[in-house]
């Protein structure tokens, strides 16, 4: 009996031994085709948009792309006869995606599957039929003419090839801007025209008005003279790229004004998305989308109002203990730092970093001045440029001589939410240390990469303590997040709740707000055009707040800053859900 005993035993343990041997073996295969399948999803991915495929990638065979099936132009804009095949296409990689067994997905690729399924579940919920002409392709701050002479001024020319295409691309600006005219009108036969008509025909006349002297083609040019040819190449460039501009770029203007011109007279609504038929529903959609949550508006508007009572009530603290230092803050006279340019703050902020964030070997960067023709069209202070997987060249930061005093603790603070500690450090932290490119390239939630160089931004205000009060600088930071807790709130009221302007000036004096009736015509405007524009800054910025003093409150004094920013950077550009399970793991680990 014993030996039977022993022999059920050992063949109880040979089947477990197999079965594990097995199970491993099939989780190996599932993880090998899943990576497998993010690849080509990268790939394919680049071989679709070549304006993608540039601003990421460098030399494309290293990756598998097939450059033979990149058509070089700005790519199919999602208008109208595209929609449907975009959204069998959504389909069939949601369903794709959803064939992986989870459970065998090792843990970083179950941070991958996580935030895919994220994203494309949200933009499934987007694509439904009864939204497909919500979306405005001409809005204020993030509309195609606004964006044309940022991606031309900053196209990264790095061979003759590049600049061929570049001509091709600019080409291409006319029946681009054509196609999404199109769209704009038949929004406007449906009764979906949202457009601030004012601040997008003023801008398009200015571009146009400086059409013999264009500050974008003087970029450009000075761009091809940095290129290794010869000069006659570079003139003859030069020609090819006027013509371009000339019969592609000025007309897209043109026609963008002569086509809104005539819209402007028809129906446009200039409320907010709650006055469509599926308003409110869409921009629900459109707030997690951009809040990295599964937050219901409610959830949101919740968590923002106990954000700024909260910073009211530090406020009103500060302004206590100190009233001479609150009423000099309302009056504008505020101390100012000792920096003399952009790049003394950047070195500044390089030598004090490694107190509070993981170290990052590549960290050269160069700054450069936007053209001071275009930057004085933008309140921009400053931005950063994307770098691409696989090149050398340092990382680009660009400026705006024109916009602050760089002495003022707002500079300071723009440029470390573009440079250091912000997007620069950012991207290149995930470069060193996130092996994916699909993670690196594809996986987009900008309430984790805005919410995070908004807190960034904040973070590093202590640095100045040694020249200016930390009661003034602690006073900055809960001004502003007051005023953007108050953006956030509007944002909502506007989009969901149906506010209209004088409801906004209601709600403000009923938080003891004051604005004059020029500056709250500007702030309506701006959100009404621009619905959700502002939550991945400000939402982000409070959901990384929740769960930094959430560890700071279960750890005491085992918080470690650094331990803490590293938890925050690993997991690269995610929602909030994936994010939350690291930060868990390091309060569990340092418990």
């Amino acid at each position: 009996m014993k030996y039977l005993k022993k022999s059920i035993q050992f063949l109880l343990s040979i089947t477990l031994f197999f079965c594990m041997v097995g199970c491993q073996q099939d989780n190996v295969t599932v993880q090998k085709e899943f990576d497998q399948f993010l690849n080509q999803e990268f790939i394919e991915t680049m071989e679709n948009d070549y304006v993608t495929l540039h601003t990421y990638v460098t030399h494309p065979e290293d990756f598998g792309i097939d450059m033979s099936q990149v058509e070089v132009g700005l790519g199919m804009g999602a208008f109208q006869d595209d929609q449907q095949k975009l959204k069998q296409e959504l389909n069939n990689t949601y369903e794709q995606l959803m064939e992986f067994d989870y459970d065998a997905l090792t843990e970083d690729q179950k941070d991958s599957y996580d935030i895919y399924k994220t994203q494309l579940s949200i933009d499934q919920k987007l694509s439904d039929e009864k939204f497909d002409y919500y979306g405005s392709l001409f809005a204020s701050m993030t509309g195609l003419h606004y964006q044309y002479p940022t991606l031309l001024t900053d196209w990264d020319i790095r061979n003759e090839e590049d600049l061929q295409n570049m001509i091709i691309m600019v080409k291409d600006i006319l029946p681009y801007t054509q196609e999404a005219l199109d769209y704009t009108k038949t929004q406007a036969q449906k009764g979906l025209l949202m457009i601030d008509f004012d601040s997008v025909l003023t801008y398009c006349q200015r571009i146009l008005d400086q059409k013999d002297h264009s500050p974008v083609l003087q970029a450009v040019y000075e761009n091809i003279e940095n290129l290794d040819i010869t000069k006659q190449k570079k003139e003859d460039y030069k020609q090819q790229m006027e013509d371009a501009f000339q019969t592609s770029f000025f007309p897209a203007y043109q026609e963008i004004i002569t086509t809104l011109s005539h819209l402007k007279d028809g129906t446009n609504n200039e409320q907010g998305l709650a006055h469509f038929k599926d308003g409110k529903e869409y921009y629900a959609l459109l707030l997690q989308q951009n809040s990295g949550t599964d937050q219901t508006v409610e959830e949101v508007k919740n968590m923002m109002e106990d954000a700024f009572h909260q910073h009211m009530q530090r406020l009103v603290v500060l302004a206590i203990q100190n009233p001479e230092l609150y009423e000099d803050y309302t009056n504008g006279n505020f101390p100012q730092t000792n920096f003399r340019s952009y790049d003394e703050i950047l070195k500044f902020i390089k030598q004090n970093l490694s107190q509070d964030f993981p170290e990052v070997d590549q960290l050269s960067y160069q700054i450069q001045d936007v053209n001071e023709n275009l930057a004085s069209d933008s309140g921009v202070t400053a931005y950063f440029n994307i770098p691409t997987l696989d090149g050398t060249q340092v990382k680009q930061l660009r400026v705006n001589p024109k916009t602050n005093d760089v002495k003022t603790i707002s500079t300071y603070a723009t440029v470390a939410h573009e440079g250091l500690t912000g997007h620069m450090y950012q991207y290149a932290y995930m470069y060193e240390n996130q092996t994916n490119n699909f993670r690196k390239a594809i996986a987009s939630c900008q309430a984790y990469s805005e919410g995070y160089a908004t807190y960034a931004q904040y973070e590093c205000l202590k640095y100045l303590e040694d020249e200016i009060d930390e009661d003034v600088l602690q006073l900055y930071k809960e001004a502003e997040l007051l005023n953007n807790s108050l953006t956030i709130l509007i944002d909502i009221g506007v989009h969901y709740e149906g506010w209209s302007q004088s409801d906004v000036l209601d709600f403000l004096e009923d938080n003891g707000m004051v604005l004059d009736e020029e500056s709250l015509s500007a702030l309506y405007k701006q959100l009404q055009a621009n619905p959700a524009a502002f939550v991945p800054y400000y939402v982000g910025y409070e959901k990384i707040a929740q769960m930094k003093e959430e560890a700071q409150e279960t750890l005491g004094d085992n918080f470690d800053h650094k331990l803490f920013h590293e938890a925050l950077l690993e997991t690269g550009t995610a929602p909030f859900d994936v994010v939350e399970r690291h930060i868990d793991r390091y309060v569990e680990n340092s418990q």
